[in-house]
């Protein structure tokens, strides 16, 4: 086996080397003109310096053409093949070497080829510590420490994992470069917004440094608090002796001191400011019953709903094998008109899901669907149908005609819209009206309610009404208050060159609207060819309306015992067993729940429940919703826990995933394209921008920065 490896090399050199294979072979002629003749013959001619052409040649041999003329120009022609070949087999035995290093760690030194390559195809810097170039100005590996030092001040080191990751850092500290450039044509300063960004940013980053200076320096903790709280919780912190465990507890004291020294803290700010209040600017009038009936009478085509039914449904996805697919669907058609159950050849056929008791509106659907199912009478199985990639069958158990809701149905609905109307015109109308004066300085109402705006949607419905605003107001009379304790203690001086990052940041952001997101649209005919490719994902989710009970659990365990006996007492009355009538669930709930506003209504909750899109909300909801989602119309859950309560559940009615329309799916295409298209600008502007400077970097320098890091990384191979 050696000697087959050993003749195997042996044949590839003699291959490079233009021969054929190391086989015995026959003597050539001596007058057989070789490869090497060939070469010497074609170097035979040389340039005088005058420029003249001599050929230098032994005049015993005969120029005239021979047998052997067609011989020497076909050898010639072999020798310039053999040199291509020589270097492609170069080039392939290379390539295998390379692969043969790396993956036996050859990674680890992946950076020096990356800089040997760079090596060859850059110019040399302007000076020893000049890592880059661009027009009008220069980067030093000073300005790249301090750069990346001022970001991220102990961690700094991680980035530079690599000189593709370092080149990456330096062509944004060019792009910024050019971004004040751009600024400094642009003059953003003027611009409302971007004055008013500033001001939260500036204000935000002076009341960071002030929390940090008063938790490391005004609250103290003193030594016999210390170890008092260690002797209280020597359990908690084991084996640690309290010279270990100092530092630990007194970050725990000062954390337990920080809320109530702040609260004085502010509270002597107030007793020490003069402070004016014009809190009766926040009563917004109540809408009057007019109000209601015209804006109802003015949107009744919103109040209009179309045809729906409620249906029971079958669906049978079809996968790869089409004709199997429909013959579960008409088995299960025939299983049901047979007398067996939806739910029961649910459970017998496993290609099929079950939808029960779904509400679906006209429209919601496939157009296909829609003539199928609503061509149906009350009670009535339809045969199985198709519709895109999925056999139905449906039976439907109520059809509701299309109808205009009355004032009543949508009351709460008009209220909130009205409200909303009246508090903008009452905003607008007072807008210079003062509502704070701190300080000698006024804030009016309109900045009031500007800052209210801006305020997630989440955050506004917290301070919503009159008393709500109130605390708002009260609340930015404080941050007002420790914002101006930052300047007087000179800490936005301390924080600019942070501020200074900041308004870098904002500044692109305005840039890449103007340079990018205003140059964006999305088409509605890339809307329709996302739509259709993606025709499963658009969709809205399950949604029900319940009733429920809930019992508190209190605190202790004697409590929550009783909270859990107290649950499967009204439990029992609503399922008491096998041929027994459950009492009525509204009787159950006003007897038993403690949640005074849905009791009153038989335990009804005003609103339908779902998986929602709002992310914080559904972590903190899914839960609740996966029982409730899960159970059939009419049936009643189990007591079960959620938070600090048990929850009996009844569903009352409930909707299927219901196919979106291209029209209503619009604004999330046309978002997700948006987005798309805006990651491929910003790179593309990026390109531009550096093109623009002729920016260069200077591999030298920047190999010799990286390899004296500390612990230069390698890159990391693919595991």
């Amino acid at each position: 086996m050696a000697e087959g490896w050993k003749q195997i090399w042996e044949d590839i050199l003699s291959a490079l080397r233009g021969g054929e294979t190391n086989r015995p072979t026959e003597a050539a002629p001596e007058d057989v003109i070789t490869p090497d003749s060939a070469l010497q013959a074609d170097s035979a001619a040389e340039q005088t310096p005058d420029g003249d052409v001599v050929e230098d040649i032994d005049e015993d041999i005969d120029l005239s053409p021979t047998l052997d003329e067609p011989a020497l120009i076909q050898t010639t022609g072999q020798t310039w093949l053999r040199r291509l070949r020589m270097g492609a087999l170069y080039l392939l035995m290379g390539i295998i070497l390379m692969c043969g290093l790396w993956f036996a760690g050859g990674y680890r030194w992946a950076p020096d080829v990356y800089f040997w390559w760079l090596r060859l195809t850059s110019p040399k810097p302007p000076a020893s510590d000049v890592i880059a170039t661009f027009e009008g100005g220069q980067i030093t590996i000073s300005d790249v420490e301090t750069h990346m030092q001022l970001l991220v001040p102990d961690e700094y080191l991680a980035a530079l994992s690599s000189p593709e990751t370092l080149v990456a850092v330096i062509e944004d500290m060019v792009s910024d470069e050019m971004v004040r450039r751009w600024a400094a044509a642009r003059q953003p300063d003027q611009d409302e917004t971007f004055s008013h960004t500033m001001q939260h940013i500036n204000e935000s980053l002076n009341l960071e440094s002030l929390d940090l200076q008063l938790h490391e320096g005004e609250i103290q903790v003193t030594e016999s608090e210390i170890q008092t709280y260690y002797e209280a919780n020597k359990a908690q912190l084991g084996d640690q002796t309290l010279d270990q465990a100092r530092e630990q507890i007194r970050q725990t004291l000062v954390a337990e001191s920080e809320q109530g020294y702040l609260k004085d803290y502010i509270q002597r700010l107030k007793d020490n400011a003069s402070i004016s209040r014009n809190f009766e600017l926040l009563n917004v009038p109540a809408p009057s019953e007019d109000d209601l009936r015209r804006y109802y009478d003015a949107n009744l085509e919103n109040f209009k709903l179309p045809r729906q039914v409620v249906i029971d449904e079958l669906q049978f996805p079809i996968g790869g094998d089409e004709a199997a697919t429909r013959q579960d669907a008409d088995d299960a058609l025939l299983k049901i008109r047979s007398g067996a159950t939806i739910e029961e050849v649910a459970q017998i056929i496993p290609s099929a899901s079950i939808q029960s008791g779904t509400l679906v509106s006209e429209g919601m659907r496939d157009p296909a669907w829609d003539t199928s199912v609503f061509a149906l009478t009350e009670g009535e199985l339809s045969d199985v149908f198709r519709v895109g990639d999925t056999f139905y069958i449906v039976r439907l158990n109520q059809l509701q005609p299309a109808h205009t809701q009355s004032m009543d149905d949508v009351r709460q609905e008009v209220l909130d819209a009205v409200q909303q109307q009246k508090t903008d015109e009452w905003f607008e109308t007072n807008a210079s009206k003062t509502l704070v004066s701190l300080k000698g300085k006024q804030y009016t109402l309109g900045e009031f309610y500007q800052e209210y705006q801006e305020l997630p949607i989440s955050t506004q419905s917290q301070y919503a009404g009159t008393e709500g605003m109130k605390q708002l107001a009260e609340s930015l009379i404080e941050r007002l208050l420790l914002v101006e304790d930052t300047y007087d203690q000179l800490l936005d001086v301390e924080n600019k060159p942070l501020a200074d990052e900041s308004r870098l940041q904002v500044l692109k952001q305005m840039m890449h609207q103007e340079e990018v997101d205003d140059k964006i649209q999305a088409t509605d005919e890339e809307m329709q060819e996302y739509y259709d490719e993606n025709i499963g994902l658009m969709s809205l989710p399950p949604k029900a309306r319940i009733r429920y009970i809930r019992i508190g659990m209190g605190q202790t365990e004697d409590e929550q015992k009783a909270a859990g006996i107290r649950a499967d007492e009204a439990y029992k009355k609503l399922v008491p067993g096998l041929f027994q009538q459950g009492a009525v669930f509204a009787e159950v709930a006003q007897e038993y729940s403690e949640d005074p506003d849905t009791a009153a209504q038989g335990g009804e909750s005003p609103d339908w429940i779902g998986e929602s899109d709002d992310i914080l909300a559904e972590v903190e909801l899914h839960s609740f919703h996966e029982v409730a989602l899960s159970l059939p119309v009419n049936e009643i859950s189990q007591p079960f826990q959620f938070g600090d309560s048990l929850y009996i559940v009844e569903v009352i009615e409930r909707t299927g995933p219901e196919q979106l329309p291209f029209e209503q799916a619009k604004p999330y295409i046309e978002e997700i394209l948006t987005q798309q298209k805006h990651d491929e600008q910003l790179v593309q502007l990026q390109e531009k921008l550096l093109k623009d400077a002729n920016f260069v970097i200077y591999p030298t320098v920047l190999e010799a920065y990286f390899q004296q890091l500390p612990t230069p990384a390698p890159f990391n191979p693919i595991p």
